[in-house]
């Protein structure tokens, strides 16, 4: 089964081709639109195939791209790319993502010097043979080169969790220095994104060239490539990319709409404004020469007839048109979490015992946790026998006697079988408050009816596409019908906090939340510190449009008893 990402894959590696071979321009958008509409959809493209959809009602479908998106659901492939892959030089298709690198340049280079790769484009910018080309100047030269060395590090994406502490340390650094008045990070990191590329940083200081020469200097630098007058960019001992930009007082809001993105939300930001007679860039929105706006986000949002969008929505996924109709959501936020519904203690495979885990919950002003061991199936986790499993039960009470001031909650997280079914029997389930459903082997083949059968018994399911990120794919299943299964069922769908995790991803939180699912932001703590894991839970609940009244374990306690049956 082909997912819309996939798709949208196909669509995008296509319109690359077609712009290097020099096609009508229009053709290439409509290709990268088709891409962009596929993505960002709620709806699963192969099961609207596969039904027999009309593709063409949808805004952006032609007749054409309808034929060739049943083609790709259909075969896998495309036949389109694949004659464009044997015409055109792969290496070709990697120097479009070099700044000042279009498909004309590119064309001309490779009619100049058969260049086909990057090594051999390095070998020629170093040389001097591209200066001879018209229109190749040293400064298009040094973007070349930096952009030959930027891509070969660009396969290379760091979770967002493992950058956040690097990210806010240089933003500890950078204001210790005498006239820096704004340090503010950009780009992927503050959409927060559940991977980060590179780090773009906003500053705006009294002497930005000393600025950089302290900026260098940060302890963890391995490479200076480059300190100019208004962008520095250097790679840390982990190689992540990081560049520093002087922005004035006057353009900052401009330039820190522009460097977030993303280019998508962008280029329909810009849109708007040419409607208005206006010019968006990162200096400030335009009218003629004169700057209208451009000091804070706020201004250039309203200058364009919006609202102020949260960078975590900015991906162009409908939030403009929300925003114009008065329907963006009020994203949810950490201080409205009020309690976890999947954490593990020394019972299974956790390292601290249930009264310390009940603590620290009280610490985060938690109203109410669940504990939920893994079960006897996960033998390289430690689970727990039913027998293990009543004796916790025993514990739990005892220690519910001396915290009055929460709620510890019975539960489990089982595994769901081969067939569906669960690892534990019916008549022990029934006493708990919660029980957690999860699969955690043998995911091949597709898992829809696995989990459509076991979302009859279980009350939350947990990490559902089981995905790591970088390491693991997610499950080959049609969520879509999971997720209207879940609705009817009132099953939570659980949002994993763990960083490689942050399962569910932000497109398909989207798409649950307008099927009408509940959600909730869990920890799958497995000690105490993993607790705080559940503020990278919601940022991805925050990318998928969710708000407080989605998420259970935001609801009073009486609210999370009622839905849940607990008696």
């Amino acid at each position: 089964m082909i997912t819309n990402k996939e798709i949208a894959s196909i669509l995008s590696k296509t319109a690359d081709l077609l712009e290097i071979k020099g096609e009508n321009p229009f053709k290439v958008r409509a290709y990268r639109n088709a891409a962009r509409i596929v993505e960002n959809s709620s709806k699963d493209f192969n099961k609207l195939v596969k039904e027999g959809f009309d593709l063409t009602r949808l805004p952006g479908i032609g007749k054409d791209l309808s034929s060739f998106i049943k083609e790709i659901v259909e075969t896998g492939k495309f036949h389109k790319l694949e004659e464009l892959q044997k015409e055109i030089p792969p290496g070709l298709v990697d120097m479009l993502s070099i700044e000042g690198l279009g498909p004309k340049r590119i064309r001309q280079i490779y009619d100049a010097f058969k260049v086909t790769s990057l090594d051999e484009l390095k070998k020629y910018a170093e040389n001097g043979e591209l200066d001879k080309l018209p229109g190749f100047g040293p400064k298009l030269i040094e973007k070349i080169l930096k952009g030959v060395k930027q891509i070969k590090k660009a396969g290379i994406r760091f979770l967002w969790a493992d950058v956040e502490e690097i990210a806010e340390d240089i933003r500890k650094y950078l204001f210790k220095f005498k006239g820096v008045e704004i340090v503010e990070i950009a780009g992927s990191y503050r959409r927060k994104k559940e991977t980060v590329g590179d780090l773009d940083i906003l500053v705006v200081a009294e002497d930005y060239p000393k600025v950089s020469e302290y900026f260098i200097k940060y302890k963890k630098v391995k490479e200076v490539h480059s300190a100019g007058l208004t962008r520095s960019t250097v790679f840390l001992d982990n190689d992540l990319q990081v560049d520093l930009r002087a922005v004035s007082k006057e353009s900052y809001g401009a330039a820190l709409h522009y460097f977030t993105g993303s280019k998508a939300h962008n280029i329909e930001i810009r849109k708007l404004a040419i409607e208005k007679g206006l010019k968006v860039n990162e200096y400030g929105v335009y009218r003629g020469d004169k700057r209208i706006a451009g000091k804070s986000e706020e201004e250039v949002y309203e200058a364009v007839g919006l609202c102020f969008i949260e960078p975590e929505l900015r991906e162009n996924r409908g939030e403009i048109e929300a925003c114009l109709n008065n329907y963006l959501p009020k994203l949810i936020r950490k201080e409205d979490i009020l309690g976890d519904f999947h954490m593990h203690t020394s019972y299974s495979d956790g390292a601290n015992y249930i009264e310390e885990m009940v603590k620290k919950a009280i610490n985060l002003n938690y109203k109410y946790i669940a504990i939920t061991d893994h079960s006897k199936r996960l033998k390289v986790a430690n689970g727990m026998s039913e027998e293990e499993l009543l004796s916790q039960l025993k514990e739990i009470d005892e220690i519910q006697k001396k915290y009055k001031e929460i709620k510890i909650l019975k539960g489990i997280e089982v595994d769901i079988l081969e067939d569906g079914s669960l690892d534990f029997s019916d008549e022990i389930l029934e006493k708990l408050d919660i029980i957690v459903g999860a699969i955690h082997y043998k995911f091949e083949g597709d898992q829809t009816k696995r989990i459509l059968k076991a979302l009859e018994k279980i009350d939350i399911l947990a990490h559902p596409t089981n995905r790591i990120i970088n390491k693991r794919s997610e499950i080959n299943a049609n969520f879509e019908e999971i997720f209207h299964k879940a609705k009817e069922k009132n099953v939570i769908l659980e949002i994993n906090s763990q960083p490689d995790r942050l399962d569910l991803p932000d497109t398909y939180i989207k798409m649950a939340k307008e099927i009408g699912c509940k959600f909730a932001i869990n920890s799958d703590a497995h000690n105490c510190n993993m607790l705080e894991y559940i503020k990278y839970g919601i940022n991805q609940a925050r990318r998928g449009w969710l708000e407080k009244e989605d998420v259970v374990n935001s609801w009073k306690l009486e609210d999370v008893i009622k839905f849940l049956k607990i008696h």
